[in-house]
């Protein structure tokens, strides 16, 4: 069942374009993984969908409406979740205040989805009381995407997750990753870690100058040797 479609997208900033007639389709609790060079518009797509670019052209329908040009307020109460790549904590506040903020489009907080997020990330359950700009960045990173998930979005935009990120936080948010997808939701990643990506993503897209290259099976992208020789490094 596809869960959000984006028909023929052009968008970028002031007079120049990024994302040219670009097309893709996201299934129902399905991982997507978006790769591809620098400068390739991958952030830019992400920005699109969730309303902080607004297309020059094409549509976005989300869960069967179309939902082209709202404002990311709006994109959050129909269930879409985004952890941009920087700036995605408040760090100042305690990792307990950034989860809460993470539900503010309720009156109240709902204890139940904040325990299921620390056990998502048990990790965080002795620093919940330490503010975030103290945390490593692995742990900011669980707080970020802990914070996106408070409103049980539908589908989740993650925009490099794993960015300079020790190798061994990297697979523990690669894991995480699975788990979330597990529960019922549907992911879309920008990442450039892209071999591990592919690994854990149901299908990928290859991007280069704003238009979609190559799409497959996440493996077999990942198994494809011209695709591996131009865009995984060999």
């Amino acid at each position: 069942m596809i869960l959000l479609e984006l028909i023929e997208l052009t968008s970028g900033y002031g007079k120049t374009d990024i994302l040219n007639n670009f097309s893709l389709t996201l299934n129902k609790e399905e991982i997507l993984s978006i790769i591809g060079p620098n400068g390739a518009g991958k952030s830019t797509l992400l920005k699109t969908i969730f309303g902080l670019l607004i297309p020059k052209k094409g549509t976005i329908r989300f869960q069967e409406e179309e939902v082209t040009g709202l404002s990311p307020d709006k994109m959050v109460r129909k269930g879409m979740g985004y952890v941009p790549q920087t700036e995605n904590v408040f760090p100042s506040l305690t990792v307990q205040e950034n989860l809460e903020m993470g539900a503010f489009i309720k009156k109240e907080i709902n204890q139940n989805k904040l325990d299921e997020i620390y056990a998502l990330f048990p990790i965080l359950i002795p620093k919940r009381k330490e503010k975030v700009g103290r945390l490593s960045g692995g742990m900011r990173q669980m707080v970020a995407m802990g914070r996106a998930l408070m409103l049980d979005p539908k589908v989740l935009l993650l925009d490099e997750p794993t960015a300079s990120l020790a190798p061994l936080l990297v697979g523990m948010i690669f894991e995480k990753i699975v788990e979330i997808n597990k529960n019922g939701v549907a992911l879309i990643i920008v990442e450039q870690n892209a071999k591990e990506t592919l690994r854990i993503s149901h299908r990928g897209c290859v991007m280069a100058m704003g238009r979609k290259i190559f799409e497959d099976k996440g493996l077999a992208i990942l198994n494809n040797k011209e695709i591996g020789r131009l865009y995984l490094g060999g």
